[in-house]
């Protein structure tokens, strides 16, 4: 098994490390030299990604580069036929993740976009017959990211409420410079989502409001706190690693689809033009 990994710094680097974990055989993609020199000889090296392509044969391939290179990156390794996932956000325009879906579709290959926080152990052991009327939900984080808190941080929860009860609508953005408020609803209840960059305490919290108590999910321990006060600690099984595995074995459009709805009701509000 031969995987590609574009882009080797911030999250990048995790990809590689769960690689080797994993025995796969990878090829590293980055225009940073000094990067790429990190990593001994049994890894392939290239600083140019059509180079790669044409000197490697992949069967999948991994992007983790600023947002706006990810989908012209994708397409290139789609046309030759090349399984390939996406870091988050995929894109800041609905049309080109479109465009690439269909190109995926037409040579019969997987575009997938990373949902990692689907692999927490808080959403893969949740036991979702409860109602929940209402969710309170925090996603705030000590540094920053590439574009703005409610592309690059609210894009995790709102795969989530995907995931966990279908349709999204986002109702209103309030825009307070690092911080962003959203409120929304699913098919099933109302949210309210408050997404920050640059804090000094880090606080990735759900409140999942019901008629017998609030059940919490408790993202930075990642563990389950339900209103009995019986807590579903950490399983221990790492969730990138999990995430790559399922993609690998299984590839499918999901993660994409979901992608696509998010980006729409992305492109209700003017924020893109805070991207630098």
């Amino acid at each position: 098994m031969k995987v590609g990994i574009v882009g080797i710094g911030n999250m990048g680097r995790h990809y590689v490390s769960k690689f080797k974990i994993l025995g796969y055989d990878a090829v590293l993609v980055d225009l940073n030299q000094k990067l790429l020199a990190k990593y001994d000889s049994s890894f392939k090296k290239y600083t140019d990604i059509d180079e790669a392509l044409k000197k490697e044969k992949l069967d999948y391939l991994f992007v983790a580069t600023a947002p706006t290179s990810h989908i012209p990156i994708a397409k290139k390794a789609l046309e030759k036929e090349i399984n390939v996932m996406v870091e988050k956000p995929p894109s800041i325009n609905p049309k080109e993740l479109e465009e690439a879906i269909d190109l995926a579709e037409k040579k019969g290959v997987v575009l997938g976009v990373s949902e990692i926080e689907l692999r927490s152990n808080s959403v893969r052991n949740f036991e979702n017959n409860t109602n929940i009327h209402e969710v309170e939900a925090y996603r705030l984080n000590l540094g920053r990211g590439y574009i703005n808190p409610f592309y690059d941080l609210a894009w995790h929860d709102l795969y989530i409420f995907q995931y966990l009860f279908d349709r999204v609508k986002i109702n209103k953005v309030i825009d307070k410079g690092d911080i962003f408020d959203i409120y929304g609803e699913t098919d099933k209840n109302e949210f309210f989502l408050q997404v920050a960059w640059s804090q000094k305490n880090l606080k990735r919290k759900w409140i999942l409001k019901t008629k017998n108590g609030d059940i919490v999910f408790d993202f930075v321990n990642d563990k389950i706190i339900y209103p009995s006060g019986e807590e579903k600690e950490k399983d221990g099984k790492d969730k990138l690693e999990t995430m790559i595995k399922e993609f690998i074995e299984n590839p499918t459009f999901e993660s994409s689809y979901r992608a696509l709805e998010i980006l729409k009701e992305f492109d209700k509000f003017n924020i893109k033009e805070k991207v630098a």
